[in-house]
């Protein structure tokens, strides 16, 4: 498949993922969000896609790196 993961840019709390499963999502698109040291990081599509897989519920500890979601690009 040519499906695209996406991590976590830095270690926190994943507080929300916005998207859900097989929902298409334009570029720019708010994807999930990383809560550390107070800030929050909105993390969003590279480009228009559909969300294939989901790895990682809200509410979750992650490090640097860590599977949150894999987008599949629009053909």
């Amino acid at each position: 498949s040519n499906s695209h993961q996406i991590g976590a840019p830095l270690q926190g709390m994943l507080s929300k993922v916005i998207v859900k499963n097989g929902e298409p999502v334009k570029k720019n698109q708010p994807l999930f969000i990383i809560e550390a040291m107070k800030m929050e990081t909105i993390i969003t599509a590279p480009y228009d896609a559909t969300i294939s897989h989901i790895e990682l519920p809200g509410g979750t500890l992650v490090n640097t790196n860590d599977l949150i979601l894999e987008l599949k690009p629009k053909s």
